[in-house]
């Protein structure tokens, strides 16, 4: 095992940590690599018996094969159902009736194809559910979930992005070896059990999220339009079709492989002995083999040379989003990106809020994201906003643009950047000052921003901008030919759209 040992120290000791534990410049992060690739960050922080872990892979949205959209998004689903250890009654029996599921519906969906006759397709879709039902029945349900509730775990749960995939929880010290094993046991035997309920959840969630939700669904049709090329512009929970077509081995060769320790970072904050708690990581961890270096193709989005404008139509209030592609870290014009989309909607007294809603109320609200949807590849200045009746998105989107026009021609006064800064700095410490908010940002910037190291200097660069950078940035950036503009109107609006 290759160890590496660096010091957490000065300034990034002194905001990002809890104040019990800022008491001076001895607190460290501790980093291991495991033979089979794994880095381990450790962050001592022992204001409380308590250990915040954070286990991201380097895959999400973006990594899946076409037609198989959201499949990241079900795999980490499945990684909660355990494995042959862990919510069986009886591991051999339930492999084979898992084994007979699978068989049913082949049969099924031959029939489909084949075109039989309505009495053998309910035939067949009742077998289907008959397997399903003798699996269910050798399976304990949520026992993953029970087993860490039973030992005191808060907090368990996870995420797919378009980026990544990370599994979080929360456990008492003293269950460092629980922790250990039962998550070396999902990498290495992981059992598929209830994959096609677990699948009508999904295709519900996808109804709440994308479908019955007119946010959603205007942003899922927004980026769209914005990434022709880059999988930032397919749904990140797949389309309706995608989700009711997948199948247990393509969700399996899916984890076999990109989810391997290679692929991951393991990041613990709390009460930790670093020189002993990797032995007990390596020893069950270690056990996990490597898995291959191979990554998939990201086809690039190219540079956008005209506006793309699209309406779509929902029984819901108006919606405004516009987008303008920008690049990602580590490249300064991200830092300054930072700086704008703070100085447009961060507090009352930023440019949008305070014009859009509070002078001129325009708008009900009015928010903006400096990396939509994801920030491992170039990604979105996004702008969004609600208009207030009897107000028009029109009107909103004018103000809008009246507001970066006065960024490209007036240079932020200095006093006006430096509260902005300040407010981008405090807000990064805000986020860095619970243990599992801690443990996200290192393992995302391990994986995808050059090392955690560079963690510690994101406030310095942010209060290293300049006013001539933010209006160079504005100029360059907030042009029409590089933005996306999408409009949701009510069902019976005039103009022609599109309906869900």
């Amino acid at each position: 095992m290759k160890r590496h040992v660096r010091s957490l120290i000065a300034l990034g000791c002194a905001l990002v940590l809890p104040a019990a534990a800022a008491q001076g410049l001895e607190e460290r992060v501790h980093a291991f690599t495991l033979d089979n690739g794994l880095r381990v960050l450790m962050v001592v922080e022992p204001s409380a018996p308590v250990i915040h872990f954070n286990l991201m892979f380097d895959v999400g949205g973006v990594d899946e094969p076409p037609g198989l959209g959201g499949i990241a998004h079900m795999v980490e689903h499945m990684a909660f159902k355990g494995t042959a250890s862990i919510g069986s009654r009886d591991p051999e029996a339930e492999a084979e009736a898992l084994a007979a599921v699978e068989r049913a519906l082949d049969a099924l969906e031959a029939a489909r194809k084949a075109g039989a006759d309505a009495a053998e397709l309910r035939r067949l879709e009742a077998a289907f559910q008959e397997a399903r039902k003798n699996a269910q029945q050798l399976a304990i349900p949520n026992a993953l979930d029970n087993l860490f509730s039973a030992n005191g775990a808060a907090g368990l749960n996870a995420g797919t992005g378009y980026d990544f995939t990370s599994f979080v929880v929360s456990l008492p010290k003293n269950r460092l070896e629980l922790y250990a094993r039962v998550y070396a046991d999902v990498l290495l035997n992981p059992v598929f059990r209830s994959f096609y309920e677990e699948r009508d959840v999904v295709r519900e969630e996808r109804r709440q999220r994308s479908e019955d939700d007119p946010q959603g669904f205007l942003f899922e049709r927004f980026l769209g339009a914005a990434f022709e090329q880059h999988p930032y512009g397919r749904p990140l929970i797949g389309s309706a079709e995608e989700i009711e077509g997948y199948r247990t081995a393509e969700a399996q060769a899916f984890f076999k492989r990109f989810y391997h320790p290679n692929r991951a970072v393991l990041v613990m904050v709390g009460d930790l002995e670093p020189e002993r708690d990797i032995q007990v990581i390596e020893r069950f961890f270690g056990a996990v083999p490597q898995g291959p270096e191979a990554r998939v193709p990201i086809p690039e989005e190219p540079p956008q040379s005209r506006e793309k404008r699209i309406t779509v139509r929902y029984d819901a209030e108006p919606q405004l989003a516009i987008g303008y592609h920008k690049p990602t870290y580590p490249e300064r014009d991200a830092f300054v990106m930072d700086v704008i989309d703070a100085l447009l909607s961060s507090g009352r007294t930023s440019r949008l809020f305070k014009r859009l809603v509070l002078e001129e109320r325009l708008a009900l609200n009015v928010s903006t994201s400096s990396s939509f949807p994801g920030a491992r590849f170039p990604n979105l200045f996004l702008i969004f906003a609600q208009p207030r009746f009897p107000h028009t998105p029109e009107e909103v989107e004018a103000a809008v643009y009246a507001e970066l026009e006065r960024l490209k021609s007036e240079p932020v006064p200095e006093r006006e950047l430096e509260k902005v800064k300040n407010q981008v700095r405090a807000g990064f410490v805000r986020a860095l000052a619970s243990g599992p908010g801690l443990a996200r940002q290192l393992a995302f910037y391990e994986l995808f921003l050059g090392g955690w190291e560079n963690l510690l200097t994101y406030a310095d660069t942010i209060q290293t901008v300049t006013a001539q950078e933010v209006q160079a940035a504005a100029q360059r950036y907030f042009v029409p030919e590089n933005r996306t503009v999408a409009i949701l109107l009510p069902k019976d609006a005039s103009e022609g759209g599109e309906d869900p």
